[in-house]
């Protein structure tokens, strides 16, 4: 079986009329953290997995990790429609969540954010690494 690619299944998505939010479930998921640029840790999981939701604008979605390290979170993004991979802005980052950059290409999903700190030198960078989609489920 020739594997689900993810930018199509993101766009696929958006464009259908159905409201039911997609929960795709990704054979691997690599949660790694770096503070000042020094590597801190990396956590491997299978069967990662996000939740796609629709919004009430055209073309902007969001997505809620539903694996995580410390809390569960939401955000919204808006999908651009041209490319074989995009790069995307996070809106609506909960606190203390910034600095906040999705990949979506054929292959995986990216997630890039920080999570702030009174102390910036205690900021810690966050990337989650999502490859294979196993299934997707209407929610």
């Amino acid at each position: 079986m020739p594997p689900i690619p993810v930018l199509s299944t993101f766009t696929d998505f958006l464009n259908q009329s159905s409201p039911a939010p997609l929960q795709i479930t990704f054979a691997n998921l690599t949660i790694r953290n770096h503070q000042n640029g020094q590597f801190l840790n990396q956590v491997q999981r299978q069967h990662g997995r996000i939740a796609l939701h629709k919004t009430l604008h055209q073309g902007v979605a969001e997505l809620t990790v539903l694996d995580h390290l410390v809390f569960s979170f939401s955000f919204k993004f808006r999908m651009p429609h041209v490319g074989e991979c995009q790069h995307i802005t996070m809106q609506s980052l909960p606190r203390p969540l910034s600095h906040g950059k999705l990949y979506v290409d054929g292959e995986q999903l990216r997630l890039c954010f920080t999570i702030d700190a009174p102390d910036p030198l205690r900021c810690v960078a966050v990337t989650h690494v999502y490859q294979g989609i196993c299934t997707l489920e209407r929610c």
